[in-house]
């Protein structure tokens, strides 16, 4: 029995359409990475992220020892400009230079005499004594003696001798 040219295109077509979901269930089934694999690559990802921040971190740090320094030699410029004076010479060319034909000269900083404070106390101690504050005695003495309302507290050495029994 010869089949036509139609019929293997039919035959052909048959198969093909039992064959094709058949592959695609088995593709979709069994062509996942393995479980090694997934963990493999969420690793590699944590890790790329990790070095990112290490990274961000990395270049914090070094922009503030960058401005750091920078601040250090800004003031160590500053420190060697304000140590340097101008000998006369350069002072009067710089007063000619600004139209001024005589230089200002400084104010002299007058120094005032040390002034000398007396301790009376250390003077006179006999002189100095205070009286004692009554007042502060005598409700000092009150303290001692019950108040109404107020109960007595309890006695501490009776109450540990009743918890060891």
């Amino acid at each position: 029995m010869a089949l036509g040219l139609f019929q293997w295109i039919g035959v052909g077509l048959v198969i093909a359409i039992i064959l094709i979901p058949l592959a695609r269930w088995f593709w979709k089934r069994f062509d996942m990475p393995s479980k090694f694999a997934i963990e493999y690559f969420k690793q590699k990802q944590r890790d790329a992220e990790e070095e990112e921040m290490w990274a961000g971190i990395e270049s914090q740090i070094e922009a503030e020892e960058k401005s750091k320094l920078e601040f250090e030699m800004k003031q160590r410029e500053k420190q060697q400009a304000a140590g340097k004076t101008l000998d006369p010479e350069e002072s009067a060319e710089v007063w000619n230079k600004l139209g001024i034909d005589v230089p200002i000269q400084p104010v002299k900083r007058e120094e005032a005499p040390p002034v000398v404070l007396e301790n009376t106390v250390l003077a006179n101690p006999s002189k100095n004594t205070e009286e004692p504050d009554w007042e502060l005695v005598d409700k000092m003495s009150k303290l001692a003696e019950p108040v109404e309302g107020i109960p007595d507290a309890p006695d501490l050495e009776q109450l540990s001798k009743e918890e060891s029994e």
